[in-house]
């Protein structure tokens, strides 16, 4: 019995291809109106992962419901209320970009009530519309796959790599697309290499390494929480021995500027800048990337 709220629930998902386990044991749950990333270097599973997701392939054991639905016994139903895009998306070179979203919109139950605004938002013209995609860019051939995935307005979307080629103008209007469907009540469940891009767009976060989930937890738990990276510049100098407060670490001092790591409360570092001479402060909290390090080791 899958419990109220959950949009994604997967179970003891295994997937091997031979003796060699592509994915070996995942269970992860993502409420309905969650965005959750999904992170790992190449090999360790997300993609596999997400192909059992959507009946792409058949999971050697596990059970995977979306929206309460079995997607082995009830993929056709499923697919309806899912909108993909794939990591690497292709298209068919003689056919126009319309022609491959109308194509690609049949394949949905539901209508694609959304495709002009989204080809708008995206800047798709009417003559970029009409050019066989054998002569669009990477960037043209990913904004058609967003609008696929968008056009049917899924209760629950599953992207991989959904950036890739977008210009940063176009990667803003992407996230703000994402924000837009979380906030209609909409599930995001995205895979990216792109960890500032994960930090950014999701509440919660999964890594994955060699096929098992390693570590799970809000983004920021995984982030902020553990390591803050300080900046201090100050009027008059201060001696390296006056930094001896719980939590700061790798401490680099010339008296004036001090550079630090903190981890912990902050309230008596901040008890402790109130007595000096401070001209500057910069507080910046630990990134995913390296979180990501710290469970992979150094790249």
């Amino acid at each position: 019995m899958i419990p109220v709220g959950v949009a994604i629930e997967v179970v003891g998902l295994v997937k091997r291809y031979g003796d060699k386990p592509a994915v070996d044991g995942v269970s992860l749950s993502v409420a309905e109106g969650e965005a959750f990333g999904y992170v790992g270097p190449n090999g360790a599973g997300k993609t596999t992962t997400i192909r059992s997701m959507l009946g792409l392939v058949r999971p050697t054991a596990g059970t995977i419901w979306i929206l309460g639905r079995d997607v082995v016994t009830d993929l056709r139903a499923v697919l309806a209320e899912v909108g993909h895009l794939p990591g690497e998306f292709g298209l068919w070179p003689q056919l126009t970009g319309l022609e491959c979203l109308e194509y690609l919109g049949q394949l949905q139950q539901r209508p694609p009530v959304r495709r002009q605004e989204l080809c708008d938002r995206l800047e798709l013209s009417q003559g970029d519309l009409r050019r066989q995609v054998r002569l669009y860019s990477r960037g043209m051939r990913q904004k058609i796959g967003l609008v696929q995935a968008f056009q049917h307005e899924p209760r629950v979307l599953i992207l991989d790599e959904p950036t890739e080629g977008l210009d940063p103008v176009m990667k803003e209007r992407f996230v703000g697309l994402l924000d837009e469907h979380r906030r209609a009540g909409g599930t995001i469940f995205l895979s990216s290499h792109i960890l500032s891009e994960v930090e950014q767009t999701t509440e919660r976060v999964a890594v994955i390494k060699a096929g098992r989930i390693v570590a799970t937890g809000a983004t920021r738990d995984l982030t902020g929480e553990r390591v803050r990276h300080c900046t201090l510049v100050l009027k008059k100098p201060v001696a390296f021995g006056e930094f001896a407060i719980p939590g700061v670490s790798a401490l680099e001092s010339d008296g004036l500027l001090h550079r630090f790591e903190f981890r912990g409360d902050m309230e008596p570092l901040m008890r402790r800048l109130g007595t000096l001479a401070v001209q500057e402060f910069v507080c910046e909290p630990e990134h995913l990337a390296e979180t990501f390090f710290d469970i992979y080791g150094e790249p």
